[in-house]
């Protein structure tokens, strides 16, 4: 039988998918926020960290024109990641702009 179960036991359940995700989701964020305050760009609401992986950080922006402006900022970025946030495998930066659709 199939019992329903509230959403909190679900996320605070250990090695559960949903669980892995919240955990995941959480540490992206953290992650934002402390790149965001190192950085301490013009336009940091117009970007969000949506991703690492493996050597890779990728990162979503608002419009073209932000991707422009960030990825001036790709080596101060590697930079950040690698020594003041201790991701010392990151080699790359990847811009997406996020699809408003």
């Amino acid at each position: 039988m199939n019992k329903s179960r509230h959403i909190s036991s679900l996320i605070f359940e250990d090695n559960s998918s949903i669980s892995e995700l919240y955990k995941k989701a959480i540490f992206y964020k953290k992650t934002d926020t402390k790149l965001k305050k190192i950085l301490n760009l013009d336009f940091q609401n117009h970007f969000q960290l949506s991703n690492i992986e493996k050597n890779v950080v990728t990162i979503v922006v608002d419009s073209s024109a932000w991707a422009t402006r960030l990825r001036y900022n790709i080596p101060k970025i590697l930079k950040v990641m690698n020594d003041q946030l201790n991701f010392t495998a990151i080699k790359t930066i990847r811009i997406k702009v996020k699809n408003n659709y």
